[in-house]
């Protein structure tokens, strides 16, 4: 490809950067500053360009959508966003949301997990800000497992986080997204809706909150409980469906 055609296709397809890079930069802490996300983003550009082969019949924007993407949580799992002392507190919200929920009977809300951490309200919100780049977890299998021929042979692994902190999850079993999808159904409906719209409709923060007429930081807050309230509960969930659990947070 001639050098000319080669800075028409980055300029074209620099929006299409802007755009990946802003719906994940909603879902991240907000240390990490769109420009970098947008910079990685061009590298993944420009290796679609450079790897894209029109024989498949895959459209270009589709091709370069997955390269970009790629790039960016590439670089996203290199950082380590929380410091030790985060990470014991998000545990600490992942247990105690359990075993509220196992002795109620239902939901734990806000007010009752800030109550059994010994922490004022506002506190506990502000731990839920600092605490927003946590995802959910991935399902995927070892690197033992991936060099295996037999598909039946392969163990599918939970890791409730990442070494890395992926701001995303993989779910590589149709049985587990079933197990996910249940989970989330018995969220709070306000968690559940905040999810969905985040997830599903991949609408970001602003949008959400013109939607349920709450602002951003709120919106921001629903969503880190949710994510953590699956955490507390997609462990045993995952263990009783012979998913092997690893504790790598």
């Amino acid at each position: 490809m001639e050098k000319v055609e080669f800075d028409k296709k980055i300029l074209d397809n620099l929006q299409l950067v802007k755009i990946i890079a802003l719906k994940i930069a909603v879902r991240i802490p907000a240390g990490i500053e769109l420009d970098d996300l947008i910079h990685t983003g061009i590298l993944g550009l420009i290796d679609a360009i450079n790897k894209f082969d029109p024989m498949k019949k895959v459209k270009f924007s589709t091709y370069a959508s997955l390269r970009i993407r790629g790039a960016i949580l590439d670089e996203l799992r290199n950082l380590d966003w929380a410091s030790r002392g985060l990470r014991s507190k998000i545990k600490d919200i992942e247990r105690v949301y359990k075993e509220l929920e196992q002795k109620l009977g239902r939901p734990a809300m806000d007010e009752e997990v800030a109550k059994e951490m010994k922490m004022k309200i506002g506190d506990f919100y502000k731990l839920l800000d600092d605490s927003r780049g946590v995802a959910i977890g991935v399902f995927r299998y070892s690197q033992e497992d991936e060099l295996k021929m037999v598909e039946e042979d392969r163990v599918l692994k939970y890791f409730s986080d990442e070494k890395s902190n992926s701001p995303t999850f993989i779910v590589e079993k149709e049985e587990m997204k079933k197990i996910l999808a249940e989970l989330i159904d018995n969220l709070p409906e306000k968690e559940k809706l905040v999810l969905s719209l985040s997830y599903i409709d991949e609408l970001n923060l602003s949008e959400i909150g013109e939607i349920l007429k709450l602002s951003e930081s709120r919106i921001s807050q629903i969503r880190t409980s949710a994510v953590l309230r699956l955490r507390s509960r997609i462990v045993e969930t995952a263990t009783k469906n012979g998913v092997e659990m690893m504790e790598v947070l």
